[in-house]
């Protein structure tokens, strides 16, 4: 199990929340907001900025993990990178500009650039290969897809217990909060469910802007690294997410963390895991392209190289 599954999970877990939400409006006291017009703002909210997350180029910073079973087991040091989203996700270039606090050399820089042109020029001749049969089959599993994730939103859904226990004060302003922990008799059949169901915990909601805030989910079962050959981290693995507003009606995840101890498995030695992803400094771009970083870097000025 990579990190980056348990961040997929936890984002998962999000979504779920506010769909079962409504299942406990009958626990809700009077004051707090109806159930069901509440958990449908919170859900078109998550939905807006998964459309309209590619529209943002930003940085993230994340610690460097290390599964290698010939080398080292843990987290050390941590990479900077500037990321130019797209619609389509092959598409999607992140640029190391900084590892440990030291910049990329401007020649490394120069050479990861060529490498993402080579490859949307490559992608762009395959397009333009493709008949209207392979088009259209394209499009179906793009759809194929969205019906898997609606499954996997589905799974955690079934494979969790919410609560909503009330109203408090997040970071200073009200706050709806969700608990969730496992179904007993779940029977999980997606990735995200099976992770989905060793897990415990809390979500804030952001009563006023029905924006989740923070999610703090706690295992109750260990975790695998590697399908279990590589390392596994014991009960209490802790894991969060948050989210903040970028703009003023718009809010994306800013930071995930995973902190856990374990053994491992081919060493037979202990193992502490403290890994992190922020992101930050979003910025929109200037209209639609599948190559953001091509329209806003490379080609700003006709015959400039790229910064």
């Amino acid at each position: 199990m990579r990190p980056t599954v348990v961040a997929a999970a936890v984002a998962a877990i999000v979504a779920a929340v506010v769909v079962a939400s409504a299942a406990g409006r009958t626990q809700e006291p009077p004051p707090l907001p109806d159930a069901d017009a509440f958990s449908s703002a919170v859900r078109e909210n998550l939905a807006r900025a998964e459309r309209t997350a590619y529209l943002f180029v930003f940085k993230e910073r994340r610690t460097d993990v290390h599964t290698n079973p010939f080398g080292r087991v843990g987290t050390d040091g941590s990479s900077l990178f500037e990321v130019y989203p797209s619609a389509n996700r092959r598409l999607t270039y992140r640029r190391l500009i900084d590892r440990n606090g030291v910049p990329i050399p401007a020649d490394d820089l120069a050479e990861q650039d060529r490498e993402y042109r080579e490859r949307v020029a490559d992608m762009q001749r395959d397009l333009s290969r493709e008949d209207a049969d392979e088009q259209r089959r394209r499009e179906v599993d793009a759809e194929s897809a969205r019906e898997r994730g609606e499954r996997r939103i589905a799974d955690v859904v079934g494979t969790l217990q919410f609560n909503v226990e009330g109203r408090t004060t997040y970071e200073d302003v009200p706050a709806i909060v969700v608990s969730f922990t496992p179904r007993a008799d779940a029977r999980p059949e997606t990735r995200e469910g099976r992770l989905a169901q060793r897990f415990a915990g809390t979500i804030w909601i952001h009563e006023a802007d029905a924006e989740v805030m923070r999610v703090e989910a706690t295992s109750i079962d260990s975790l695998s690294f590697g399908f279990g050959l590589l390392a596994r981290l014991g009960e209490g693995t802790e894991a969060t997410l948050t989210r903040r507003a970028i703009e003023p009606d718009l809010w994306m995840p800013t930071q995930l963390t995973l902190k856990g101890r374990g053994r491992a498995a081919l060493f037979l030695r202990s193992l502490v895991v403290d890994f992190a992803i922020n992101w930050f400094d979003y910025e929109r771009l200037e209209g639609d392209s599948a190559t953001p970083f091509l329209d806003t870097r490379i080609e700003r000025e006709a015959g400039a190289g790229p910064e």
